[in-house]
């Protein structure tokens, strides 16, 4: 199918958008195929379409004016960005007017897309979330970025860089909040974690098949998201927002991936409807287990309950609230501490009485570990361009931080041509 949809790109708009589409487009390499390209593109608008190319200009046209709309820009602005008049614009947004390999290339950076998502829609899972009204936390950031990643795993699958899993391991959805307790402790035994305190969250997630990622996106755009893609989940995570409640976020779309609920909204620990309250709670024992944390309290608590409280919320890298709720959930301080606690948050010179420090995670851009082995082996194989890596990558390593290809991009590039009708 994506081979399909790469052969009516080329038809449409020539080889390097063929070629930047399917994710091995690399500058230095690709001098020579761009030198003349315009001049056949405009070889190509003197002549008619045939019913193929018109109908890839018509789809082309229509995510044109979609990706146009969701950036608020008017065809004006796009206009003047790429470099065309509005009526140009217009033009392509209807199929009048065919795309040239270049004008899709600027438009696709202007309106900070990727050609890929130009020419196939984005995986099942993604349109489910995006069409379902009742699905919270939304932003136009926050939908294009999950729509980003979404889609690079479905193209590194079918690149066969990453593989899904045959089946991901599954939980039924608790039925109370104890419930929610025992599954927590079973989710630490299928990511073979430890009883203490489940440091590397975003490792021990890859290994029941969810992939996190941590993205800037602003302090008003959403605390997080999930979607399927196959048998593998993906959750995003709002690198701005504060480290323990990035960790309770992907401990909470955790929940989610193990019980099968791809869309319910996110919301706050302390409301929500029954599903995502009995989420919560797991997700708040998988990060403070019971064993562990009254351990813990009462090898401290003596000398002084709040700095007790501040030495819990560091060791097991949970936000304060979370741990202040946790700590009356196990009925080791009553209500009055609690928000006595949670209205005097931790602060430097506690860390210090404790002699201990925040160790934060997930701090943005963060990719999954393996995911990020398998994506810069790629590279060093030849099989992704410099500058795609690094978008796969999502800028935790710069172009000139990536070490040396193990084969000539254009070698393997020319070997792809080979074979295209």
């Amino acid at each position: 199918m994506r081979d399909q949809r790469l052969c009516l790109l080329h038809a449409c708009c020539g080889e390097f958008a063929c070629q930047a589409a399917r994710g091995d487009a690399d500058e230095a390499a690709w001098a020579e195929f761009v030198a003349g390209l315009d001049r056949r593109n405009v070889a190509c608008e003197n002549r008619t379409m045939t019913g193929t190319e018109s109908l890839v200009a018509v789809n082309l046209g229509r995510r044109i004016s979609q990706a146009r709309q969701e950036a608020d820009m008017t065809q004006a602005e796009l206009g003047h960005a790429v470099g065309l008049d509005r009526t140009a614009i217009a033009k392509l947004e209807t199929g009048a007017r065919k795309v040239s390999a270049t004008e899709l290339v600027a438009i696709a950076s202007t309106l900070d897309r990727s050609i890929d998502w130009f020419v196939s829609e984005s995986p099942p899972s993604v349109v489910s979330r995006r069409s379902d009204a009742l699905v919270g936390g939304r932003s136009r950031l926050l939908d294009s970025s999950i729509d980003r990643v979404a889609r690079d795993i479905a193209f590194l699958v079918e690149q066969s860089i990453l593989a899904d899993v045959d089946e991901r391991p599954t939980l039924d959805l608790p039925s109370d909040v104890a419930g929610a307790e025992l599954l927590a402790a079973q989710a630490r035994r299928l990511m073979a974690a430890s009883d203490g305190p489940l440091c590397d969250l975003q490792r021990a997630c890859e290994r029941v098949g969810l992939l996190a990622f941590s993205l800037d996106l602003g302090e008003t755009d959403g605390d997080g998201a999930y979607v399927e893609v196959g048998n593998m989940g993906v959750a995003l995570v709002n690198g701005c927002i504060d480290p323990g409640r990035r960790r309770f976020n992907l401990a909470h779309e955790l929940g989610h991936h193990l019980f099968g609920d791809a869309y319910a909204p996110e919301v706050a620990v302390s409301g929500g409807d029954d599903v995502e309250r009995l989420i919560n709670a797991f997700a708040i024992h998988l990060l403070l287990p019971r064993g562990p944390v009254t351990e813990v309290w009462r090898a401290l608590c003596d000398d002084d309950a709040r700095l007790a409280a501040v030495a819990i919320s560091v060791r097991f890298r949970a936000s304060w609230t979370a741990t202040c709720s946790q700590l009356r959930t196990l009925e080791l301080i009553d209500a009055t501490e609690r928000d006595h606690f949670i209205a005097t948050p931790p602060t430097a010179a506690d860390f210090i009485a404790i002699g201990e420090r925040w160790e934060a995670e997930l701090q943005a851009p963060a990719v999954p570990p393996e995911y990020g082995k398998r994506v810069l082996s790629a590279y060093q194989a030849g099989k992704l361009s410099a500058s795609r890596t690094v978008e796969l990558l999502w800028g935790t390593v710069t172009i000139e931080e990536l070490p040396e290809q193990r084969a000539l991009p254009l070698e393997s590039l020319r070997r792809e041509f080979d074979h295209l009708p």
